[in-house]
């Protein structure tokens, strides 16, 4: 990985660890990526909340820092704004795709404080994760206080009821996806019908379930620990997958 800091007009290679205020990744593949627009948009609207002394120099930070990104090969590069504030570009190299995933519950209510930006809770999203991997698990799923889900601790959930797209309502707190967003739209666009629910782990025994992130986009659900290992398999992913690969585009 290679970290740069923003200073003076320009990026400088040089790490910094300063807590984050805002951030956000995606995943290029020979120089093309996903969405890119939704990917700024949700950047910039951190920047306002955040940190807006910063908005001017969006611009030429983000056009040095995919200049940086290679046009072959496999890339997850991060953007990010740190305290002081100041500007942080981490290339990094995108890890391998991984199948079909195992989730655990976080046995208490989401310890997520501040969802208004992705960023902020990065590092709890990481902690949480890596108790769901002590468990045996890839993911962990938060609930609210009433036992419902709200989503992955660095990812998005989702379930299929018959023919119909679910996930939770925006009365429960979730981090803002692009995932999620470029799913709903091709449900859309599909004649899908989709629908917002309070659901909790129980309730979904039985049905197609979907971790989502840029990274990994679609991910099926093969079991949830002290849940269920009954879970349906994939088939409505192979339909969304052609079409999230017609999201792509060249890089700026």
């Amino acid at each position: 990985m290679q970290s740069y800091i923003f200073e003076e007009g320009s990026l400088t290679l040089k790490e910094s660890h300063e807590k984050v205020l805002v951030a956000d990744s995606f995943l290029v593949e020979d120089g093309k990526v996903r969405s890119y627009q939704l990917h700024q948009d949700r950047f910039q609207r951190g920047i306002r909340d955040k940190a807006p002394e910063l908005e001017d120099s969006l611009e030429p930070f983000l056009s040095q820092a995919l200049a940086l990104i290679p046009r072959t090969g496999r890339y997850f590069p991060r953007i990010e704004i740190q305290e002081g504030p100041v500007f942080v570009f981490m290339l990094r190299e995108a890890p391998e795709q991984l199948g079909p995933a195992t989730l655990w519950t976080y046995p208490y209510p989401d310890p997520r404080k501040d969802l208004s930006t992705k960023g902020p809770e990065l590092a709890t999203g990481v902690e949480l994760r890596d108790l769901a991997q002590a468990q045996g698990a890839d993911e962990a799923i938060l609930l609210n206080e009433h036992g419902e889900i709200s989503e992955g601790a660095l990812s998005s959930l989702v379930w299929w009821r018959g023919d119909v797209l679910c996930a939770p309502g925006n009365e429960i707190p979730w981090l803002e996806s692009v995932t999620r967003t470029e799913i709903f739209q091709i449900a859309e666009s599909m004649g899908i019908k989709t629908r917002f629910e309070h659901a909790i782990p129980e309730e979904l025994i039985g049905l197609e379930l979907w971790l989502l992130s840029s990274l990994q986009g679609i991910r099926t659900v093969k079991s949830w620990v002290g849940v269920s290992d009954n879970f349906a398999q994939g088939q409505n992913v192979t339909s969304f997958e052609k079409r999230m690969k017609l999201l792509a585009s060249a890089l700026p």
